[in-house]
């Protein structure tokens, strides 16, 4: 009877463990088809100078529009790697510092930063995270930039 019990433990704990990965797996899919779709967006955005123009916010040039979409598509795989265990937070975090080193990525920054800290608080915790790690890189290129300005004065 006791080793009954054990088994049946055991196999219900197996069981629970494969919906858990399977859970996993089906969130991984929904989350590669979701960038897939957006990757081909932002490309047709950045090629295409009708389309850029029809979504552009009045203040953009068409060009400075696909510039900043560039750096959107830079962003969001930094983000897709992180939500797919591909870098650990601490190499995310390292890519976020790289990344803000770009004038584009931190004038992208400046302009949706702020939309895409709102869309964190209705996602998940690591979309948080990765915006956390971008603002706080963001701030450290903003200081180096300044700083080196300074010196050059």
């Amino acid at each position: 009877m006791k080793f009954e019990r054990i088994a049946l433990l055991a196999l219900t704990a197996l069981a629970g463990a494969r919906l858990v990965q399977r859970d996993r797996h089906n969130r991984q899919r929904l989350d590669l088809a979701t960038a897939d779709r957006q990757e081909r967006w932002l490309h047709r955005i950045m090629t295409n100078p009708d389309l850029a123009e029809a979504w552009k916010p009045e203040d953009l040039s068409t060009a400075e529009y696909a510039t900043l979409m560039s750096a959107n598509l830079a962003l969001g795989t930094l983000s897709l790697r992180h939500r797919l265990g591909v870098d650990s937070t601490p190499q995310m975090r390292f890519y976020a510092d790289l990344l803000m080193r770009t004038r584009c990525v931190r004038e992208y920054w400046d302009r949706f930063g702020t939309v895409r800290e709102e869309e964190a608080v209705h996602g998940d915790r690591q979309l948080g995270s990765v915006n956390d790690a971008l603002a706080v890189a963001y701030r450290v290129a903003r200081r180096e930039q300044k700083n080196a300005s300074a010196v050059a004065s």
